[in-house]
Parts: structure tokens; C-alpha cells; sequence
């Protein structure tokens, strides 16, 4: 797996995360935050970037009106065992 990729993963997992802790709308700060707190700190740029593939993905949807984000009804957590 590329870096790239487990990286998208990552922050994905992280979202994930948010969501099921019962946040279901996020932005780029709150994944920062938890890389900090994780001692994985990125920044806020690239995290966006990663938004950004995770929306051509499927998998997150940003709303135009509040620039939060959400994960979609077919996004589900990775498998950490997939490759």
C-alpha cells in the first residue's frame, strides 16, 4: 500500500471515528485536532487535500452552504486488514 493511500485511510478511520462519537459533521480542524492528540500532527492543507480524495471517492460530502463535511450513506470504516 502507498503512503498516499494508508494516509487516506487514515484520516478516513479518523472520520469514522468522529461520526460514531456522534459528530456527524466535521472539518478539516477537528481530524487535525485528533493527529495532534495522536502525536500524528498534519497539516491543515493537507488534510483538505485528503477531504478531497475522500469526496472523489464517495466516501464524504462537503454542504456548500456551511463548508462542513459528512460522511456519505455508503461510506463504511476501512478494513485494516485490506490492502
Amino acid at each position: 500500500m502507498s503512503i498516499d493511500r494508508k494516509r487516506t485511510e487514515t484520516l478516513f478511520g479518523l472520520v469514522c471515528d468522529l461520526v460514531a462519537s456522534g459528530q456527524p459533521e466535521f472539518r478539516p480542524g477537528d481530524i487535525c485536532t485528533l493527529l495532534r492528540e495522536r502525536n500524528q500532527p498534519m497539516g491543515a492543507w493537507m488534510v483538505r487535500l485528503e477531504f478531497s480524495n475522500l469526496e472523489d471517492e464517495g466516501l464524504i460530502a462537503v454542504d456548500p452552504a456551511s463548508g462542513a463535511w459528512r460522511r456519505t450513506g455508503q461510506a463504511v470504516k476501512p478494513d485494516s486488514d485490506a490492502a
